[in-house]
């Protein structure tokens, strides 16, 4: 441990490096910051299971198969606003941690909401989150922004298409 940490009055749990740690590590959000060709096989994972979860659902539901123009038409929509979520609790959850990493101080409570303190990052430690914040989060918050741009274009396809059916 370095001095720096027996200074830090921070809780354990609440200490930026230690919350990036602890969604690195978490299945749900890890996918977002692999690299590129990980990402992007995940990403092609999630929207199959997705697209096929919501066609499955909508078959069984109430849709005839007399009609699989309006079955598939109504599954990509469905499929593409699952996606949209998914990949936007991702996006939230690494834009919070984040936004903790780059700021120069750190809020937080010591036993309730009521002790609410604010820590002043010494400089050493300030760089090193900045620099986790900078190389390992923010190239996966660009690819999500893009995802979640490309999801909403395709919402905005299917709609058209569903409204024009």
């Amino acid at each position: 441990m370095s001095n720096s940490e027996y200074l830090c009055p921070v809780p354990k749990d609440q200490r930026p490096l230690n919350e990036y740690k602890k969604l690195k590590e978490s299945s749900n959000f890890a996918w977002c910051i692999q690299t590129q060709n990980d990402y992007l096989k995940s990403l092609i994972i999630i929207s199959v299971t997705s697209l096929a979860f919501a066609f499955f659902l909508l078959a069984v539901s109430s849709f005839s198969v007399a009609n699989p123009k309006y079955l598939l038409l109504y599954s990509c929509l469905t499929g593409t606003v699952i996606i949209t979520f998914f990949c936007l609790r991702s996006y939230l959850g690494w834009q919070y941690i984040y936004s903790r990493l780059m700021e120069a101080t750190v809020p937080y409570e010591e036993s309730g909401w009521y002790d609410g303190q604010v820590w002043i990052k010494p400089p050493e430690i300030l760089m090193q989150d900045r620099l986790v914040g900078t190389y390992e989060i923010y190239p996966g918050i660009i690819r999500l922004q893009i995802t979640l741009l490309s999801s909403l274009f395709l919402f905005l396809v299917c709609l058209t298409l569903v409204l024009n059916a």
